[in-house]
């Protein structure tokens, strides 16, 4: 996958947009008490350590914004075409190309959570990725960014 300076500087802009919505949101919520989540149900609370824990979820959950509002434009532009690309796209997330720490490196415990859930969901094929494909990443992708949200209260 060849990206341009300036498709760079866009997907650039579209995560940092993502995170800083999503820090205001979390930010103008209120505590509330949350129940413990079912069996097999997606939670990544308990799963960020450290003192850059709060901003680790945050941060993850924006770039998972981030990444859905890019593969949502990819549907009508249509350039990402393999899971290959895909894959490339959450490693580089992972090892922290688009964050300035790496998660995978300083969250192992909620980046296997992550690693495990997305293998599950929507698999390791490197194959042609269709619309519905696509769909099917973006509604995991908004699942991530929603148990990030959701560790954080």
């Amino acid at each position: 996958m060849n990206l341009t300076n300036r498709d760079r500087v866009i997907v650039a802009a579209l995560l940092a947009g993502a995170m800083l919505a999503g820090v205001v949101e979390l930010l103008h919520r209120p505590e509330q008490p949350q129940p413990a989540p079912a069996p097999g149900v997606l939670s990544l609370r308990g799963a960020w350590v450290g003192p850059t824990a709060a901003d680790d979820a945050s941060a993850f959950a924006g770039l998972c914004r981030g990444m859905v509002r890019s593969l949502e434009i990819d549907l009508e532009k249509g350039r990402i075409t393999t899971g290959v690309q895909i894959e490339d796209l959450r490693v580089a997330a992972c090892e922290g190309a688009f964050l300035p720490r790496s998660l995978s490196r300083d969250q192992p415990a909620a980046m296997a959570i992550v690693g495990r859930y997305l293998d599950t969901t929507v698999g390791e094929s490197g194959g042609p990725v269709d619309e519905s494909r696509k769909r099917e990443w973006i509604a995991a992708l908004e699942a991530l960014a929603q148990a990030a949200e959701e560790s954080l209260r």
